[in-house]
């Protein structure tokens, strides 16, 4: 196995150590559910036998966590509960860290929901439920952190509930689950969505990349839309800010955002659209077009992604289907991190038996967008093969990104990042 890094920086390991959480701790100061760290054990819980107070949490040691212990043997066996009290027409974000060991025996998940009661002390009748934030297994297994964001609580609702639930195959003994850091608090009042990339630039074919963005005000009265353009570090556009006032129902094509929106005729960076959500949501879309005068191609659509999306370890597959020969597919990799401080990306080629061919890191500053071109020339692995693959890891929270470009045509395929399913 080949493994000869790229100038692996000397703070590479500090900096991979916080990937072990991969998240930010949660606002105890806005959670509304007592405990939610599990620092005083189980206490404010609703637990059954099979949940105990651990000394190992997402913290590190000695900051506690609540284990689940066994297969409950029934999918949808309450294991943990708490019960908080609501303002009816609040949004809330609903959080937690787990842990799955990993067990050659039983595999599973844990899943938490929300239900909303009419009584205080989740009394009453029932007024609906949340959809299920499910923490599947990953590999490796480490703690990693999920949420849902804007979860209304109904009209008429007094209080919620907060249920775990763990679900598992295999011996009873074989499974544990470690949750951590449970959060239910009210939503922000300002949602920020990103695009993760954009470009308004010449290809290294001649092509041109150019990113659309559609935005859509759906309510029934004015609302502003700001939306800011991240670069690269050593192109800061920290300035490029731009609010657009939008009337009811209104809905805007920016063909060109960068030139259209910036007034940036050639650049790229992450878009970064933020809005008051307190009234209800706006609509955003975004798509790169490849526009070349002999080859035109068919562009991609790029995902516009909430907060919570942001990650530190990812999968790419699926980076070459092998009709364009060698060297016919070139893959660019780039991250934006959207956190203040500056940390380290790596992007690690494997070949289809799964061989580790070469890692490429990337030291990425805080509000700035990069991308490495060729990544796989730039690893010295060749070209993407079929059953290639790429794995990501970071020292926070990012949006890392995968584009995968035929050479003939100049057409691109954006690559959604997947769980992490390395050993």
């Amino acid at each position: 196995m080949r493994q000869n890094l790229r100038t692996r920086p000397t703070l590479l390991g500090a900096a991979l150590v916080g990937a072990a959480l991969g998240v930010a701790p949660p606002s105890a100061a806005a959670n509304i559910l007592n405990n939610g760290t599990f620092g005083s054990g189980l206490g404010g819980w609703a637990a059954t036998p099979s949940v105990e107070w651990a000394p190992e949490g997402a913290a590190g040691p000695g900051s506690g966590s609540a284990r689940i212990r066994g297969n409950p043997g029934i999918v949808g066996a309450l294991m943990l509960s708490q019960c908080a009290a609501v303002t009816p027409g609040t949004d809330y974000d609903l959080g937690a860290t787990t842990l799955l060991p990993y067990s050659p025996e039983a595999e599973g998940g844990v899943s938490l929901r929300v239900v909303w009661h009419s009584w205080p002390g989740c009394e009453g009748a029932t007024l609906g439920l949340s959809p299920a934030l499910d923490f599947p297994p990953v590999a490796p297994a480490d703690w990693t952190r999920r949420g849902l964001e804007r979860l209304r609580a109904p009209s008429g609702a007094a209080s919620a509930s907060v249920l775990i639930v763990p679900w598992a195959s295999g011996p009873e003994l074989a499974f544990a689950a470690f949750v951590d850091d449970v959060e239910l608090s009210p939503s922000n009042r300002f949602v920020t969505l990103t695009v993760p990339t954009a470009a308004s630039v010449d290809g290294a074919g001649g092509e041109r990349f150019r990113t659309t963005l559609v935005l859509t005000n759906p309510a029934p009265f004015t609302r502003r839309i700001d939306v800011r353009l991240r670069c690269h570090a050593d192109q800061p556009c920290s300035t490029a800010a731009v609010s657009l006032v939008f009337a009811p129902r209104e809905t805007r094509v920016f063909a060109d955002a960068l030139l259209e929106i910036f007034g940036k005729p050639s650049g790229a960076g992450a878009l970064e659209v933020t809005y008051e959500a307190t009234p209800g949501p706006i609509v955003a879309s975004a798509r790169a077009a490849t526009v070349h005068a002999a080859r035109p191609g068919n562009g991609m659509a790029l995902p516009v992604l909430p907060s919570s999306a942001a990650r530190v370890t990812a999968t790419f597959v699926g980076l070459s289907d092998g009709r364009a020969g060698d060297g016919g597919t070139r893959v660019n990799a780039g991250v934006y991190n959207p956190s203040t401080t500056a940390l380290f990306a790596g992007f690690t080629v494997h070949a289809e038996s799964g061989e580790t061919l070469n890692t490429v890191y990337q030291m990425v500053g805080p509000g700035a967008w990069t991308q490495v071109n060729d990544l796989f020339s730039q690893a010295g692995a060749g070209s993407a093969r079929p059953g290639s693959f790429v794995t990501f890891t970071s020292g926070a929270p990012v949006f890392p990104f995968l584009i995968s470009i035929d050479n003939r045509s100049g057409d691109s395929v954006y690559l959604e990042p997947r769980e992490s399913f390395q050993p």
